[in-house]
């Protein structure tokens, strides 16, 4: 029997526990994740892992669906071109994304069968004088789609069951963004990094102007993402109010990827708000009160926070 869709098992009103961080998840488990980084730059991140660490990336969606992940994302972030660039890697960014969509389609399929795996594809944060400068506007919005939409078809290839284009900051960026996942034909999904204790996107642009930008095209559910849960639980009403399609958060507590290059451990790094499972569940409880029909953790978060989820996401 075929498994039901992502998109349905949302409209018919379920709730869905998301996994936790990769990245820094890998970083716990001892993955070197900054190849090609500097003190200010992140380069490629945890990209390189799927190739040179294989067994640890998938090991780690398998420990997310074992605590009873609904979704896992891919460890896809930054597979783009242009971030793998960093670690003289461009010329193989397909290799190393498809890597990361065959991995956690593997691990969905041999730990639960009935879950998903998002394919998460984050925009090149491009480096620029001012950030507020969306990368749509920096690079161009065709140059900004090429990137989403190559990413999305070879994801796509491996199985992934929806698209999370995620860790995008700017209305015009989730456009495009948008625009591109959605040429796979696959559910899009968008992710929302850094909102405001004010309730508004990181750069104080409107969720519902974010709303208007994304009513007519085809995105599935939108979430807040890489936040601090305080703003998570500032800005998830907005989101509620705007939007009619599902919404859902997944907040990060935390985390200094570069830390082992300013002097610090990397115990110091991760999450460096000091919040526990517990209390992440506590804050939980608001999100899910508010309508919040995704829920799951970004940097810093591990199987312990998601396992502490499981009963306020799903009820039990």
């Amino acid at each position: 029997m075929p498994r039901v869709s992502i998109v349905e098992r949302l409209l018919r009103g379920e709730r869905l526990l998301l996994d936790g961080a990769t990245g820094s998840e890998l970083q716990r488990r001892g993955v070197d994740v900054l190849k090609g980084s500097t003190p200010e730059w992140l380069g490629a991140w945890s990209a390189t892992a799927n190739l040179e660490a294989p067994e640890i990336v998938r090991q780690v969606h398998e420990d997310y669906f074992r605590v009873g992940a609904d979704i896992v994302t891919s460890n896809s972030f930054w597979t783009n071109r242009l971030r793998l660039e960093s670690a003289g890697l461009a010329d193989r960014w397909e290799e190393y994304c498809r890597a990361a969509g065959k991995l956690a389609v593997e691990a969905r399929d041999e730990s639960n069968p009935n879950g998903y795996v998002a394919g998460g594809i984050a925009p090149p944060c491009a480096k620029k004088p001012d950030w507020s400068i969306s990368d749509s506007t920096f690079l161009g919005e065709t140059r900004i789609y090429d990137l989403f939409a190559e990413q999305a078809r070879v994801l796509k290839e491996t199985g992934v069951d929806c698209l999370l284009a995620e860790y995008v900051g700017h209305i015009e960026d989730c456009v495009v963004a948008a625009e591109g996942c959605a040429t796979t034909k696959l559910p899009v999904f968008i992710g929302i990094r850094h909102v405001t204790p004010e309730g508004t996107m990181q750069f104080g642009e409107k969720v519902e102007d974010l709303a208007k930008a994304l009513k007519d095209r085809p995105v599935k559910a939108v979430l807040l993402m890489c936040s601090s849960p305080d703003n998570v639980t500032a800005t998830i009403p907005n989101l509620r109010r705007a939007f009619d399609i599902p919404v859902g958060c997944y907040p990060n507590v935390g985390y200094i990827p570069l830390a082992p290059l300013r002097g610090k451990t990397v115990a110091e790094g991760i999450n460096t708000l000091g919040i526990s499972p517990a209390e992440l569940a506590e804050k939980a409880k608001a999100w899910v009160n508010i309508g919040a029909d995704i829920v799951g953790g970004c940097c810093g978060t591990g199987p312990d926070h998601i396992a502490a989820m499981l009963p306020t996401v799903k009820g039990g």
